[in-house]
């Protein structure tokens, strides 16, 4: 092989492993999102969420205002989201078992246990999210977990 070829292939082999690792992982962008949320950054876990965002927590429907479930559209919805959360939920305990990624997909796994603030009653659960990334950020967050647990909590 030639000088100049053996040089422009390891030059275009470099820039194709950089280009390929300048946008993280689905897994690394989820834990990103796990870690911010972990240390209470509200800042940090919006950075983890696409412009276009959508966020179905446990049903995708249309929610009424400061209702947990349901969908959330963009930034603000993330927002609102969060707020939502922070809102009704004492976080007391939240586990992630498993985190595993296809491409654009990722799943994780795990269990919780809340304290609903307006009854002071856990809430407890296990849970599982699908997320799909675009340009490094989360594209689709889909949360399940046990919402006739949280509806039983709810109760006064």
């Amino acid at each position: 092989m030639k000088p100049v070829l053996v040089l422009a292939t390891l030059l275009l082999g470099s820039v194709g492993l950089f280009a390929k690792s300048a946008s993280p992982t689905g897994e690394k962008v989820l834990e990103t999102f796990f870690n911010e949320f972990g240390k209470g950054n509200a800042t940090g876990v919006l950075n983890c969420f696409h412009p276009q965002t959508i966020i179905t927590a446990v049903r995708n429907e249309n929610r009424s205002e400061n209702q947990l479930y349901g969908t959330y559209n963009g930034i603000a919805g993330a927002e609102e989201f969060l707020k939502n959360m922070g809102s009704q939920l004492d976080t007391k305990r939240f586990q992630v078992d498993q985190i595993v990624g296809k491409k654009d997909w990722v799943f994780a796994s795990g269990s919780f246990l809340h304290t609903i603030k307006q009854t002071g009653k856990p809430f407890e659960s296990e849970w599982a999210l699908k997320i799909q990334i675009k340009d490094g950020k989360i594209l689709s967050y889909h949360f399940y977990e046990d919402s006739a647990s949280f509806v039983v909590a709810s109760k006064k």
